[in-house]
């Protein structure tokens, strides 16, 4: 795989990032849609997933030197992938 020049293309991992950003924020907007309809916590805790990793990553966009290892980006999206897994067991185990 061949590397793309940073001098053709010096602002691409912002590009991309950005793009990463705008796809969660959509993803956020249908699981909206669809926890309005339903009600199902299930889908209010994809939502919000999708909102702290849209937000986590936009933050990097600001930073000129952006650490994605940071304990606190890595507690904050931590917590969200928990709350998911707590939905998940909550919908399963209340049968």
């Amino acid at each position: 795989m061949t590397q793309l020049s940073p001098i053709l293309f010096p602002r691409l991992d912002d590009f991309l990032l950005g793009f990463i950003v705008a796809t969660s924020l959509v993803a956020l907007l249908f699981f909206i849609r669809f926890w309005k309809s339903t009600r199902d916590p299930l889908f209010l805790a994809f939502g919000i997933f999708f909102a702290v990793q849209g937000v986590t990553r936009s933050a990097g966009l600001g930073l000129q030197h952006p650490n994605e290892g940071a304990v606190w980006i890595f507690a904050v999206r931590l917590l969200s992938v928990l709350g998911v897994l707590a939905a998940i067991l909550w919908k399963n185990l209340r049968r």
